[in-house]
């Protein structure tokens, strides 16, 4: 698997969604398989409840998945069926971090961002690059992670 991350420090809405998808585009027409992951800084576990005059329009995965508006341009500018892990915020992952803390899965350690979160970043991430989202069923050779925002200057070192 290799990686490929767009990232734009703390400027939103300077183009990182359509710079990953159209990298996916002519990496696919290549001959490459493609799969993308966008990684925002929200608390919120999924873009459902986001007012849309703050953040802009939400759509909707085959999944279910409520997400950023940047994955609806992943799955037509690449031709791909992506879902809802493939869009992972802080809200999920500290979700999931916390609910292993409450099954006793870290034997009484301290839970910490460093090594907790950025490990379950790291898990999600390769989880995720690893599902097929193309028809043919078969395991990309490529993900492309847009990492959002501040995000990016935070944590993107921790993640891959």
């Amino acid at each position: 698997m290799k990686y490929i991350l767009v990232c734009g420090a703390v400027i939103s809405g300077i183009g990182k969604g359509v710079i990953a998808s159209s990298v996916g585009t002519i990496l696919k027409s290549c001959g490459l398989r493609v799969t993308s992951i966008k990684i925002d800084p929200y608390l919120n576990i999924d873009a459902g409840t986001f007012s849309p005059y703050e953040h802009g329009e939400v759509f909707v995965l085959d999944d279910g998945g409520e997400v950023d508006l940047d994955l609806g341009n992943y799955e037509r500018f690449m031709d791909v069926k992506l879902h809802s892990k493939n869009n992972i915020t802080t809200g999920k992952i500290y979700k999931q971090v916390i609910e292993k803390e409450r099954k006793g899965d870290f034997l009484g350690r301290t839970v910490q961002v460093v090594p907790h979160v950025t490990d379950a970043i790291q898990d999600w991430v390769v989880d995720v690059a690893q599902q097929s989202v193309d028809h043919d069923q078969q395991c990309p050779q490529v993900c492309i992670i847009e990492v959002s925002s501040w995000f990016a200057s935070c944590c993107v070192w921790c993640t891959v």
